[in-house]
């Protein structure tokens, strides 16, 4: 990664480890491979293991709106995993929230050359869940080119475990209705297929990618949020949201008051 970034490496870095104000959006930012470098750094300096991958861009509006080519993957430590009815803090000046079908890993999958396969993934899997994203940046602007959303890891921040759906795979989960609920407001409908057309090839890519961009694998007990069934919804102080897989209700939370209240 070239010198003149180091000052945005410096900046997630400090975000990572304390509180702090926003971060100005830098005039020059690296190349994606850079940003990924970057999102690398950042997790490591946590001396956590990765126990969420997410994974966003997963519909294809998103992608040609930020000229992406394919889905962008970002990583969460075992604290921001979330229990279902939770309250959480409000944090930042802009949080949003995205209704995710997600994927529990039951065993490590092998190192292999081949590219992994639906079965590959299908007979590695744990359970399926309801789940929902909480999403912020660390820059002044949720406004971010494709890198700097990138070395923002994602704009990940937390999951939320939901309802367990089923033990394994099934098919019904390709196309599945999906609602979100912000309060008491009309919900926000959308489908499982709005995941790369299926949430299972997403599971699948992601597997890929890992292999081909950091040699690694998915392993036992790591979650994958497979992306957004219904876009991003803003979410504010006192907000409840909701989420419902098939018409059944998947996972609950609350964010408590801002600080600055």
């Amino acid at each position: 990664m070239e010198d003149r970034h180091n000052g945005l490496e410096r900046a997630l870095l400090a975000a990572a480890c304390a509180p702090m104000a926003p971060i100005p959006c830098p005039p020059t930012y690296p190349d994606l491979a850079g940003a990924y470098a970057i999102q690398q750094t950042v997790n490591a300096t946590t001396h956590l293991p990765v126990m969420v991958w997410k994974l966003g861009l997963t519909g294809r509006g998103g992608r040609e709106a930020l000229g992406a080519r394919e889905p962008i993957v970002g990583r969460l430590p075992a604290s921001a995993i979330w229990c279902d009815r939770s309250e959480i803090s409000f944090s930042g000046e802009e949080m949003f929230a995205e209704a995710e079908l997600v994927f529990e890993m039951g065993a490590d999958l092998p190192e292999q050359n081949a590219p992994y396969t639906r079965a590959d993934l299908c007979a590695a899997l744990k359970g399926v869940y309801a789940g929902i994203e909480i999403c912020r940046t660390r820059f002044d602007t949720s406004d971010l080119p494709l890198e700097l959303l990138v070395a923002d890891n994602a704009m990940a921040y937390g999951l939320v475990l939901g309802r367990k759906l089923a033990d394994r795979w099934e098919d019904r989960f390709a196309a599945m209705p999906v609602s979100l609920i912000r309060n008491a407001e009309a919900p926000v409908e959308g489908s499982t297929a709005m995941v790369l057309d299926n949430p299972l090839d997403a599971l699948v890519w992601l597997a890929n990618w890992l292999r081909e961009h950091e040699g690694r694998s998915l392993t036992r007990e790591q979650l994958v949020a497979s992306g957004s069934c219904t876009g991003v919804t803003d979410i504010f102080p006192r907000d409840t949201i909701g989420v419902t897989f098939d018409g059944a209700e998947g996972a609950r939370v609350m964010l408590t008051r801002d600080w600055k209240e």
